[in-house]
């Protein structure tokens, strides 16, 4: 009799954990570093935009007979605006770091926060809110 009130309780501790685990999910956590600075993206882009802008306008140049100066002109404002709002584009919707209440990192306990509540409507129109109560980053 006690072997089985053991295996049961066995049994039923096994099936709550395995139903914890497979409701559990994981988040990614984004780390902001020098190179992500919205800033630096924006300006990166910018200029990558002008330097395409010069290099067509000068493959354009050697193609029409037209007049140098307007066709570099304009496609050097076309290269700027066109890389300044590919930036400002890519800085709008790259994925947001969300806060944890508690936040470690890898030398151990970081801090605590406010956690970022999240929330989303799933493909089957329910809404899901989240909150994050542990971070790691790594």
């Amino acid at each position: 009799m006690k072997r089985i009130r053991w295996l049961a309780m066995v049994l039923v501790a096994s099936l709550i954990m395995l139903w914890m685990i497979s409701s559990a999910q994981a988040q990614v956590t984004v780390a902001r570093t020098g190179q992500e600075n919205p800033m630096v993206v924006i300006a990166k882009s910018t200029m990558y935009g002008a330097a395409t802008g010069i290099i067509l306008g000068l493959a354009l140049s050697l193609a029409v007979e037209e007049d140098f100066g307007d066709v570099m002109r304009w496609s050097f404002v076309g290269g700027t605006l066109g890389g300044f709002l590919i930036g400002v584009y890519h800085v709008a919707t790259r994925p947001q770091p969300s806060s944890a209440l508690l936040q470690f990192n890898e030398t151990g306990f970081a801090r605590v926060a406010f956690p970022t509540p999240a929330l989303r409507m799933d493909k089957d129109r329910s809404l899901d809110f989240r909150i994050s109560l542990v971070s790691l980053t790594l």
